[in-house]
């Protein structure tokens, strides 16, 4: 007869009961392990990809010497962020201009002074990447003076100025009218006066009016001389002679 036991069916149970649990436990720990590896892989490039840097100005066209505001925002901004400003004067190259850490919030404030129409934008970097801005420009007015300064027992009238940005081999024309009747002008001389090399980024000018044949109030107008970019740029005086 053969051999049988009534503790066979029971072992063989027991066994396969327990290589059940064995591969359930395998599967288990394959399904935690891959979404945590592809996970980490994600937020591996999402730091390394997904930073989004912006730059904007608080004005986009102002006179020659005026300091802007620039705000540069990251968003998500990593830790040890750095922004880098750079600008560009056409023609030219690119320029550092300033570097600053972001706020807890992803920003950072620029302020510069602007003397010539230029290009501006930031670069952020972390220690994962880096990631460029949009490109922001200010346009900048030149900005022309007038001084008018009457002599002493008829010494004659000095006329002086500035204008910033400076332009090499520019001239300023000079127009002198007299006020008369019912607040009409009488244009009674033009002067053509060179422009040279003033301090920093500015060009000068001066010249001396013989002065009026005759007493009242005159206007004296100043204008940059055919030069494209600078026509714009303009002074008035009136004075008592």
């Amino acid at each position: 007869m053969p051999y049988s036991s009534t503790f066979g069916p029971s072992r063989g149970a027991r066994r396969t009961g327990r290589w059940f649990v064995l591969v359930f436990l395998c599967v288990a720990l394959v399904l935690v392990l891959v979404p945590a590896v592809s996970l980490g892989h994600a937020t591996s490039k999402w730091a390394s990809q997904k930073c989004k840097v912006t730059l904007c100005a608080d004005r986009g066209c102002v006179l020659a010497g005026t300091t802007v505001k620039l705000t540069a925002k990251a968003w998500p901004c990593a830790s040890g962020t750095t922004f880098t400003l750079m600008s560009k004067v056409s023609p030219g190259g690119w320029t550092t201009v300033a570097t600053a850490t972001p706020d807890k919030c992803g920003k950072a404030i620029f302020k510069v002074t602007v003397m010539r129409s230029t290009q501006y934008q930031v670069t952020a970097t972390w220690p994962k990447g880096s990631a460029t801005s949009n490109v922001v420009c200010v346009k900048v007015q030149p900005k022309l003076t007038l001084f008018v300064q009457p002599g002493q027992y008829g010494g004659g009238v000095s006329i002086s100025g500035t204008l910033v940005p400076g332009l090499t081999g520019g001239k300023v024309c000079i127009t002198i009218a007299k006020i008369v009747h019912c607040n009409r002008l009488m244009k009674v001389a033009t002067l053509t006066v060179p422009l040279t090399q003033g301090p920093g980024d500015s060009s000068v000018y001066a010249t001396t009016w013989a002065g009026p044949t005759d007493h009242g109030t005159y206007v004296f107008t100043a204008k940059v001389a055919g030069s494209p970019g600078f026509c714009g740029a303009c002074a008035i005086k009136v004075v008592k002679l």
